[in-house]
């Protein structure tokens, strides 16, 4: 993406949901919205006499060059105006080259909630506050969002004109992330009088109830894996969870620590040093297989055989250690594999992070896990064969365009082309749900399983919960591109994805092998010695 603007010029944490019920449709006209949304540098509550948060005065949007599947665009990003407690975003895309015609609302809108044409798979983010914003929907799950009488992306046409509501930022500026064209920055953020009709009001983006309005506003949270894999380390600032696999500390139906589990207890006490002082919680949990009630009983053995072994090898003086079993209660997923019911046998140490802790980071470990598919050097990129799922092979490029470091975080960038001569339908190479997470929602078929692998440890794409009510598969949202789509031969597609900047001028980037409910899972691919920008 390139970007060129036309106007002047935090960490993770756990993710709280923002919500506001509007009495009549009549104050949300007035400026009806969340109340409640997360802390941020700026903003302070009028309770406590502060002074409201900063805005812009210049409307301008910001203008980035894109390639959206096959389309060469220009998209006008902004302004973000200010009606109440929500704003609205605008965003016009205009195709200036290419060869294809793109449905704009398979590009734009989110699929995962709604079948409507609309922008609202675009979310606002602020990566120095760790904060995303995802559209506002009414009570009955509709959008807040409108796009215009264009909806086809192609040379020639009118440009595709939409308008989204987001709790409103508290921030003169914000970042944009709008699917297949990138993650766009310095969005000015104003009140509705200075937006120099670049806005509508709020009440004409729904034809519905506007009562019950939902505007979900998350914070950014953090995960890594080392030893194999067998730990998984969760930062959500407030609370660090280190899971460790059962089977690595576990023989089947024991209670009792096993020789090879030093490694993975050892990640887990690199993570205790940097906790505060207080509670330190360890639980227990099994797969679904057997009698209930033995496996409570066997996840009680099992925390308790933890924390022993952990107060034999590091002082837990400074910790009240409380120890739970939960059993079967509490599955990371629910698909009916061994390999599954694998990750629900585990056991979870939990703690507060000290606050003078700069990052929660799990060890490096000895070095790089051995690259499964194609190594390049730097930027790049290379052909990969790629499974679709249904006993095909789908030819395509997978190209690494960029790291820049943007806040506390680095966004990368990468394009997937398809060589082969046919239509690559549900291109899922970069995207899988198997990665230690549990089942995830949106990034099936998108970006969620590129990584950085630091040492031995493997960094997630960050990502947040969101409302459960919103989405039926699951809360858990990544914050990277959705989808890479459905190619034409020789259509490109381009993708955003953003990791924790974990303070290194050059990373790796890795996809390692993964897995999907609907095609077959990322095909690996590492590109090293990446430089960062930025």
């Amino acid at each position: 993406m390139q970007q060129r603007s036309d106007a002047p010029g935090g960490r993770a944490r756990r993710a709280l949901l923002a919500l506001t019920a509007c009495v009549t449709a009549a104050t949300l006209v007035a400026g009806c919205g969340t109340t409640t949304s997360p802390e941020e540098p700026g903003e302070t509550s009028a309770s406590e006499g502060a002074v409201a948060p900063a805005r812009s005065t210049d409307p301008t949007p910001v203008v980035v060059e894109g390639h959206v599947r096959g389309v060469d665009v220009e998209a006008r990003v902004g302004p973000v105006a200010v009606d109440g407690d929500l704003a609205v975003l605008r965003v016009e895309v205009e195709a200036t080259g290419g060869d294809e015609a793109v449905m704009a609302g398979f590009v734009f809108a989110n699929r995962a909630l709604t079948q409507e044409d609309s922008f609202d798979g675009v979310r606002l983010v602020d990566l120095e506050a760790g904060v995303v914003r995802e559209a506002a929907r009414t009570a009955d799950g509709a959008a807040l969002a409108s796009m215009g009488e264009e909806y086809m992306l192609s040379p020639g046409r009118e440009p595709v004109v939409g308008h989204v509501a987001f709790d409103a930022p508290p921030t003169a500026t914000t970042s944009v992330l709008v699917p297949a064209v990138g993650l766009v920055e310095d969005v000015p953020v104003v009140e509705a009088a200075d937006a120099d009709g670049l806005t509508v009001p709020v009440a004409e983006l729904s034809s519905g109830d506007l009562a019950g309005v939902v505007a979900p506003s998350a914070y950014l949270e953090t995960f890594s894996t080392t030893a194999g894999d067998a730990v998984r380390t969760r930062d959500a600032h407030d609370v660090v969870s280190v899971v460790v696999d059962s089977d690595v500390l576990f023989d089947v139906d024991s209670a009792m620590i096993g020789p090879g589990a030093d490694e993975a207890l050892d990640a887990v006490v690199a993570q205790l040093a940097l906790a505060a002082d207080g509670e330190l919680v360890v639980v227990g949990h099994t797969d679904d297989q057997g009698e209930e009630a033995a496996n409570q009983e066997l996840s009680e053995r099992r925390a308790r055989a933890v924390a022993d072994r952990l107060a034999e090898i590091a002082d837990l003086g400074r910790f009240d250690v409380r120890v739970e079993g939960r059993g079967e209660s509490e599955p990371l997923t629910t698909e009916a594999t061994e390999e599954a019911r694998a990750l629900n046998r585990r056991v979870t140490v939990e703690f507060t992070p000290a606050t003078d802790a700069a990052t929660v980071r799990a060890p490096a470990g000895d070095g790089l896990v051995p690259a499964e598919g194609p190594t390049i050097e730097g930027l790049g990129g290379a052909v990969v064969l790629h499974g679709d799922g249904v006993g095909g092979v789908q030819r395509l490029h997978v190209e690494l365009l960029g790291v820049r470091r943007v806040g506390g975080y680095l966004v990368g960038e990468l394009a997937v082309r398809n060589d082969g001569a046919e239509q690559a339908s549900f291109v899922s190479v970069l995207g899988s749900v198997r990665d230690g997470r549990g089942d995830l929602g949106l990034g099936l078929l998108g970006a969620s399983n590129v990584t950085l692998l630091d040492g031995g440890v493997r960094v997630y794409p960050v990502d947040y919960l969101v409302d459960e009510d919103l989405y039926e598969i699951s809360a858990r949202n990544v914050l990277a591109d959705a989808a890479v789509g459905s190619l034409a031969s020789g259509t490109t597609s381009v993708v955003s994805v953003v990791w924790p900047d974990r303070g290194s001028d050059t990373v790796v980037v890795d996809v390692p092998e993964g897995s999907t409910s609907v095609t077959d899972g990322s095909t690996p691919i590492r590109f090293v010695d990446v430089p960062v920008s930025g």
